[in-house]
């Protein structure tokens, strides 16, 4: 699983923070770098632009998932648990996908 420094998670929650009111093309990094309370040259020592930092939270997400797939199939789970824990996960993200 990929480590995030702390600015880093700062910028994802910034970012999933903007996009629960506005559309990704109405972020600036200014903004989002106010709202993560992160310095703009933070955001450069990462990120392109916020369409990289979109990615690797999506990647994230998708990663996260993937371990979780693996850890349930791993085990001896029975299928009921397997959806129980992927469906508590999205549950858990959900929060970061409601539409603007």
């Amino acid at each position: 699983m990929t480590k995030l420094t702390s600015a880093q998670q700062a910028l994802h929650q910034g970012l999933i923070t903007l996009l629960n009111t506005k559309k990704i093309y109405q972020v600036s990094i200014k903004e989002l770098t106010q709202t993560s309370n992160v310095a703009r040259s933070t955001f450069y020592a990462y990120y392109d632009n916020i369409d990289n930092l979109l990615e690797e939270i999506e990647d994230t997400f998708i990663e996260n998932l993937n371990t979780l797939d693996q850890s349930i199939t791993d085990s001896a789970a029975n299928n009921f648990t397997y959806f129980y824990e992927v469906l508590s996960y999205v549950e858990k993200i959900a929060i970061y996908f409601q539409p603007c």
